[in-house]
């Protein structure tokens, strides 16, 4: 009977962990730590953009890298961006984005057309084509992720309620991804001294507002850096449309050789006749160049035949 009765222990406990997890695949909701990962993927973050159907991202961020030990370069090792994103429940967008180094960007993408301006530019219309669009939108909202990407290993996850979450420094880091490439192999190096953050999702799992500001060091390219990062973003729900500013279209250049031919009025362009070298001499024969001359194809005197004799003249 105990046998038994352990028996339908077991069996009661093994249903209550099968439905327990198919509970949670059913929800779809994951650890902490894997669902911020997903989320502050900048295509995902897109993604839950477009979710909203009238939304506006603002985000502001600072990374800075200089040289262990050397001299302050008066801020020009630091760069600090300030982006706002407006979509609309049609798809349209609007970038505007600048920096404290006097540079920035705008973008604007209505159905088929997009139109892009630098920092005191004017904006330049032309057709939008696939994936140009989707690059831009994911470049816009991409601090989380290169912060989140660059220590992202250091942080640990603590509840803050709801779908809320502490962001502060692990007493242990988790090991690095395998296959990074040249480019991102110094992130293998970094050595985090301070993190601190806080970061928001929404029922379904996107990201709403993210924070996080870190202090490390790393090698790269065997010199010791030390490094800084703050970033902020927030979501907010917006409704007023995207429509096109004033814009100018983008005027196809001609060819080079058009243009070439217009600015001489058809004339058509001489170049100086070189004259050919001398040919020199084949299988043995004098050259040319000596055969008029008083030398031979060597330079020496060229030996005259003797006269003839009375008795040759004779003999012929």
């Amino acid at each position: 009977m105990a046998i038994s009765r352990n028996r339908i222990v077991a069996t009661l406990l093994l249903v209550a962990a099968w439905s327990g997890c198919g509970r949670a695949k059913r929800d779809g909701i994951l650890p902490p730590d894997q669902g911020l990962d997903a989320a502050v993927r900048p295509a995902a973050v897109v993604s839950a953009l477009r979710r909203l159907s009238g939304a506006h991202f603002h985000a502001t961020a600072m990374f800075r890298v200089s040289t262990v030990g050397a001299p302050d370069a008066g801020g020009r090792d630091a760069i600090t961006t300030t982006t706002d994103l407006w979509i609309d429940k049609l798809g349209n967008f609007r970038l505007a984005e600048s920096n404290d180094q006097d540079g920035g960007r705008d973008v604007v993408r209505v159905g088929s057309e997009l139109a892009v301006a630098l920092r005191y530019g004017k904006l330049i219309r032309r057709p939008a084509q696939d994936p140009e669009p989707q690059r831009f939108l994911e470049e816009a909202v991409g601090a989380p992720w290169a912060a989140w990407d660059t220590v992202g290993r250091f942080v640990e996850i603590g509840p803050a309620g709801g779908r809320a979450f502490r962001l502060s420094k692990a007493a242990q880091e988790r090991p690095a991804p395998a296959g990074a490439t040249a480019l991102r192999k110094w992130r293998e190096t970094v050595a985090v001294q301070a993190l601190v953050g806080e970061a928001r999702l929404d029922a379904s799992g996107g990201l709403q507002a993210f924070s996080l500001n870190t202090r490390f060091r790393a090698m790269r390219d065997g010199t010791p850096v030390e490094g800084e990062i703050a970033v902020a973003t927030s979501v907010d729900q917006a409704d007023a449309p995207v429509t096109m500013p004033a814009t100018e279209t983008l005027q196809a250049r001609q060819r080079t050789i058009l243009e070439e031919r217009a600015l001489l009025g058809g004339l058509a362009v001489r170049t100086p006749t070189v004259p050919p070298a001398p040919k020199k001499a084949v299988g043995g024969r004098r050259s040319i160049a000596g055969a008029g001359s008083g030398r031979d194809s060597s330079g020496q005197p060229r030996k005259l035949p003797a006269a003839p004799t009375e008795g040759q003249k004779e003999a012929r």
